[in-house]
């Protein structure tokens, strides 16, 4: 699937998307943008992505907090200061991500305190009274990220979770710990989480195992990352960490970017496959957040070039150059040590005029590979033949046009031959 523009604001580094109330709202740089057009400046770059919410009652607004300053935004009202300095009692070390909840606000600390709002106000003198809070204490690790997920309030820590609920509570917190529900798992960054459809992904870790990718949902977690994606997580680095999601014909993605690690890792929630996308050189894909406009389109943040990409599902380009698509497969030797000639290779795939496919293939585990070889996808039968000798193989193959290229299969003729 290709990109095409949407909105181009000049200049600035990405940082953060958000559609509300049938505007897309940008933050480029320190300014933040509503539909392309900035209407306010002064943010704070320190601290990554921002991370967006809202409160709605009689003056509805957005909320977008970095873990380090956190402002709200309306057209009445415009942005708003730190809240931390209209509200001394507003947490100062609040991790990124709130959770709204039954009209109220929550946000955690590092110390994983959960503080709450007052009704559907958090930017007023007013808005956080000390005393509303509840700890997320059931073990002594620092708080990382908040969210909601179905009707609980979800406390992500260092190498736990906990689930809170409305409890109606008439003093202090109206939050309660969920009893049983803890996750003995916690999360390695807070950039990494996503929530697509009440479930979450993020980056796990615990007090036994190195970083995995985690799926939670109604409290119950599953390992999602395979054992080679383990091995690439676990010394990465992980200070520079992107995530968004995309839902697309049919599929669900969860997307991982680790800049210092040149990585962008893409898990397919409706096949539970993993694959690596890159830019055209090869690298980490420069995207860091994702939303969708007032007709539903999916739309994508580029890390630098100041430019809001739309997911176009009909154009396979990368804005400009086509998208390339390159599979390597597992090392194939149909069960035998003995020399295969392999007489005739057939592609299934989409059948398309002007789409060709580049094969080649390596013999000796991957160290040097053959000449490419062409195979048109516009032919009824795309096949190869006369592929050579060999007693273990992988193949390469290389999709570079501006054509929908999908494949479910290659099917292969071959002799058995002697040792």
């Amino acid at each position: 699937r290709g990109m095409t523009l949407a909105i181009a604001v000049g200049a600035g580094a990405g940082g953060g998307l958000f559609f509300w109330q049938g505007d897309v709202y940008a933050v480029f740089g320190s300014r933040l943008y509503k539909n392309g057009a900035e209407v306010a400046s002064g943010l704070n770059t320190a601290n990554g992505v921002y991370r967006f919410d809202s409160i709605k009652g009689g003056n509805p607004k957005i909320i977008l907090t970095n873990g380090l300053k956190t402002y709200t935004y309306n057209t009445t009202d415009g942005l708003s200061s730190d809240i931390n300095s209209i509200d001394s009692d507003f947490p100062p070390t609040a991790v990124k991500g709130w959770a709204y909840l039954n009209g109220f606000s929550y946000v955690m600390t590092s110390h994983a305190v959960i503080q709450q709002s007052e009704l559907n106000s958090v930017d007023t003198a007013s808005s956080w009274n000390p005393v509303n809070f509840v700890t997320a204490q059931i073990e002594p690790d620092n708080g990382v990220f908040l969210t909601k997920q179905l009707v609980y309030v979800v406390a992500l820590k260092q190498w736990t979770v906990e689930y809170f609920f409305d409890a109606g509570n008439e003093t202090g917190s109206s939050l309660s710990p969920v009893q049983g529900m803890k996750v003995n798992y916690g999360c390695a960054s807070a950039d990494s989480v996503q929530r697509i459809n009440d479930t979450l992904l993020f980056l796990c870790s615990s007090q036994t195992s190195s970083n995995q990718v985690a799926m939670l949902y109604q409290g119950q977690v599953t390992i999602v990352s395979t054992a080679a994606i383990d091995r690439l997580l676990a010394t990465a680095d992980l200070s520079t960490v992107y995530s968004w999601q995309l839902a697309i014909n049919g599929h669900s993605f969860y997307i991982l970017t680790i800049k210092n690690e040149n990585l962008t890792l893409v898990y397919d929630l409706t096949q539970d496959l993993w694959c690596q996308w890159a830019d055209k050189n090869g690298s980490y894909l420069p995207i860091v957040a994702s939303s969708y406009d007032s007709t539903g389109r999916h739309i994508i943040q580029h890390e630098s070039n100041g430019k809001i990409y739309f997911i176009n599902s009909t154009y396979y380009k990368d804005d400009v150059d086509p998208i390339v698509v390159e599979i390597i497969t597992p090392i194939f030797d149909a069960g035998s040590n003995n020399k295969k000639h392999l007489n005739r290779l057939r592609f299934i795939a989409d059948q398309q005029p002007g789409s060709t496919l580049n094969v080649k293939y390596s013999d000796n585990d991957y160290q040097t590979w053959s000449t490419f070889r062409k195979v048109s996808l516009a032919n009824e039968n795309p096949t190869l033949t006369n592929l050579g000798t060999f007693r273990k193989r992988a193949f390469y193959m290389q999709h570079t046009n501006n054509t929908p290229f999908r494949i479910r299969a290659i099917e292969g003729s071959f002799d058995l031959g002697v040792l």
